[in-house]
């Protein structure tokens, strides 16, 4: 080693000579890097390199070159930065300074930086002139002034320099929370002094953002402060309450409840007070009250409410309970104490209607006249025929239950039950014979059993009938709810009550409008009695007109038989659309009478709606009125109508009379007499030419004729032989100037010229001798024809 040295000192010694000889004498920059390599190699020095390769430095120059920067640059230095100023690798420069750190333990390495004593003096100076002006100061804050971590800045800046360089006192509930003394107790005297101002609950936020104190510095105030009033919660949602408030809320309810008897939730919470109830009771321990929804009463009131309620139903009278009680209290308030005052033999003699209270006998009174009106409306109704079509819509309703819940056998076994039920509770007969006796026992059956249907739906109020109904119930309203009100209204109105009179009518409608149908019920099975009594004498009149159309129909076909085969035919389907279709008429709507048919048809029907009936009716009628309906358009002679007609009256148990000649030749007189009349006072032309005609084919032939107006060319023709050749060139005159007349009013009504005047005046001229001709008309040799 001792050689090793020597040589080394050798080559120094040359090198320092080379250096200080002349340029000739020099190496050169290639020789001394060779130099430098040879002697790293034998590892003779030990130099880091730049990061460029064109110097070298040793590890103790490096370490006093980080040293003189950190000193430069205040006492911190990052490593970084360090590594680019100095030119040298990133990994040499963290080496050194952790060389330095383990040398020197008042150099800290944190985070890649490399901080001294100095620094962290000076940073503790900083923050205690920050505290003296703030009076607190958060090392979390801290940490991004001086970008450091909280823990570095608290354990070796703050704790280390306490009561040296920073006078502060750290907070027990946050550690990282540093504060003056004079800041503590500022902020205290704040706070105190805010509580000591506030009478009522107050938000702690409000108190935080008038103070401007820290939260916890009010918390710790509020601990110290407990005498002066509570919080309800520790966070800025709570509220703090004086106690000086709490006083005076219990005096306040004291006070208002001796006064007045009652304390409302509502001015009691406006005191605050969340729980009500607990907070009375409280504060009145030794009170009876009465708890309700949104009051509470004081037993003094509701004893009073009794006493006058018992005067009340003792006088018969009514009582307003809102004079009684105080004005303060609601509606719902005041129902509230009526049904905790009211027992059970109270309400049966009493109604409520709000604050009012009637006794049944008061009601009852005022009422009284009602029942006057529900008889005459009652009455009405049956005359009417009002209720009668309810009943008859009633049992259709029920007819059709009846029919979707059973089949045809059920139907007509329940029916057969009802028929023998009916005839044995009342018997019957007369001069119809024994057809007319059933049907009569069998119209009787069908009212009572109506009867009975909607005598169970009043009394009991029930559906009838076991299922569900497919539709609406049919309803009746005899009396309305604004005539009661009407009528009570005359009697509450001199005790100032007429506000109530709708009540009082809607209360009582149910009542009064099952009364009235009652009544109607009674009034219609006396109409039913009277009707039973008088259904023979009914049936025996249509049966007499009957046979009087069918008899006039018989007569007719006579004289239109005289007429050749096309005019006869003509002559046939007007006397079956006009007699035929009486006929029909009548049939159909006895039928639709018995069989309680929901119908209201007048006297003249239209074939849909004898269709119809023919099609509804019971099935003993079907057939032979559908065959009777169906004969009016299809019948080719009278013959086969009549004996359709025939079999419709038997199976409506109505008798055809005998025929009688003598009664025909009467007819036929009368027949005759009547178109006289006619004519004597007819004065339109056309029907003059008409009558006449009619009149003299029924002297002539002695038989009668139905026929339109249309038919009188034709009568004309026939009566050629019968008139003289004067009396018939003036019925041609007379026919032709009357369709003159007739089709100068069409063109007139057409819009053309009118020029009926001269023809008019024409047959004003003849009508007196056409009607005289008709009049005096003697039958010549003409017989008749049976």
């Amino acid at each position: 080693m001792s050689s090793d040295w020597d040589e080394i000192k050798r080559l120094a010694a040359d090198f320092q000579k080379a250096q200080l000889t002349t340029s000739l004498q020099r190496l050169s920059e290639r020789n001394c890097i060779e130099v430098v390599r040879l002697l790293i190699e034998k590892q003779l020095i030990q130099v880091i390199y730049t990061n460029d390769g064109k110097e070298y430095l040793t590890q103790e120059h490096l370490a006093q070159e980080v040293k003189d920067e950190m000193f430069l640059r205040g006492g911190r230095v990052n490593l970084v930065e360090l590594a680019t100023t100095l030119n040298v690798d990133f990994g040499k420069v963290e080496y050194t300074a952790k060389q330095i750190t383990a040398d020197d333990p008042e150099i800290k390495f944190l985070l890649g930086q490399l901080i001294d004593k100095g620094y962290t003096q000076r940073v503790a100076s900083e923050i205690n002139q920050k505290l003296v002006q703030q009076g607190e100061i958060d090392v979390g804050k801290l940490t991004t002034t001086y970008d450091l971590p909280a823990d570095f800045i608290l354990s070796e800046i703050v704790q280390k320099n306490l009561n040296r360089i920073i006078f502060a006192k750290q907070d027990s509930a946050n550690a990282n929370v540093f504060f003056t003394r004079s800041y503590i107790e500022r902020n205290k005297a704040k706070i105190r002094g805010a509580l000591a101002a506030i009478t009522r609950p107050t938000p702690l936020s409000a108190i935080l953002n008038l103070t401007g104190v820290p939260e916890r510095m009010l918390y710790m105030v509020l601990n110290e402060s407990s005498s002066l009033g509570t919080v309800t919660i520790r966070s800025p949602a709570g509220q703090y309450i004086p106690h000086v408030y709490s006083r005076m809320q219990a005096q306040w309810v004291k006070d208002f409840y001796r006064l007045n008897g009652y304390l409302t939730h509502e001015s009691v919470s406006k005191l605050g007070v969340s729980d009500v109830k607990a907070f009375v009771l409280n504060h009145l321990p030794g009170e009876k009250m009465v708890h309700l929804k949104k009051c509470l009463i004081g037993n003094k009131l509701i004893e009073q409410v009794k006493a006058s309620l018992e005067e009340c139903i003792a006088t018969h009278s009514y009582l307003d309970v809102s004079s009684i009680l105080p004005s303060a209290l609601n509606d719902e308030d005041i129902d509230e104490i009526v049904m905790h005052v009211m027992t059970p033999a109270m309400r049966r003699q009493t109604f409520v209607f709000g604050a009012v209270i009637l006794t049944v006998s008061f009601m009852d009174e005022a009422v009284k006249p009602c029942h006057e009106l529900v008889n005459e409306h009652a009455k009405r109704a049956v005359e009417s025929g009002t209720y009668q079509k309810y009943m008859a819509e009633k049992m259709m309703k029920h007819q059709d239950v009846d029919a979707s819940g059973a089949g045809d056998d059920g139907k007509l076994d329940k029916r057969e039950e009802r028929r023998k039920k009916a005839a044995g509770g009342k018997g019957g007969g007369g001069t119809q014979g024994r057809e007319t006796k059933t049907k009569s026992t069998k119209k009787h059956n069908r009212g009572n059993r109506g009867n009975v249907s909607d005598s169970d739906e009043e009394n009991d109020n029930v559906q009838v009938g076991g299922g569900k109904k497919p539709g609406k119930e049919p309803t009746l309203e005899l009396i309305t709810p604004k005539e009661i009100a009407k009528i009570v209204q005359n009697a509450l109105e001199a005790e100032g009550l007429e506000e109530l009179s709708k009540d009082v009518a809607n209360h009582y409608f149910p009542t009064l409008s099952k009364q009235a149908l009652v009544k109607a019920h009674e009034l219609y099975e006396l109409s039913l009695q009277k009707n039973n009594q008088n259904r023979r004498q009914t049936h025996a009149s249509i049966q007499e007109k009957l046979n009087n159309l069918y008899n006039d129909i018989r007569l007719y076909e006579k004289g239109l038989k005289l007429f050749p085969t096309d005019v006869q035919s003509q002559l046939l389907k007007y006397l079956l659309k006009s007699l035929g279709t009486d006929v029909c008429n009548e049939l159909c709507l006895y039928v639709a009478a018995e069989c309680n048919l929901n119908t209201n048809y007048s006297a003249s029907l239209t074939a849909e709606q004898r269709t119809k009936i023919g099609n509804e009716c019971d099935p003993e009628y079907r057939e032979a009125l559908q065959a009777l309906n169906k004969s009016l358009s299809t019948s080719e002679s009278v013959d086969t109508f009549l004996e359709t007609a025939e079999k419709a009256l038997q199976a409506c148990s109505m008798m055809l009379k005998k025929i009688d000649k003598k009664k025909d030749r009467t007819v036929i007189l009368g027949h005759k007499h009547g178109l006289l009349e006619q004519l004597a006072s007819c004065k339109d032309p056309a029907l003059v030419l008409h009558l006449a005609a009619l009149i003299i084919f029924t002297i002539s032939t002695q038989t009668m004729l139905h026929a339109s107006g249309r038919h009188v060319s034709a009568i004309l023709s026939f009566l050629q032989s019968t008139l003289t050749a004067e009396q018939s060139k003036t019925f041609n005159t007379y026919h032709d100037l009357v369709l003159k007349l007739l089709s100068t009013e069409s063109a007139t009504e057409n819009g053309n010229k009118p020029g009926g005047e001269e023809i008019a005046k024409q047959l004003e001229e003849l009508t007196p001798v056409v009607k005289d001709i008709a009049t005096n008309f003697k039958k010549a040799g003409v017989t008749s024809v049976e």
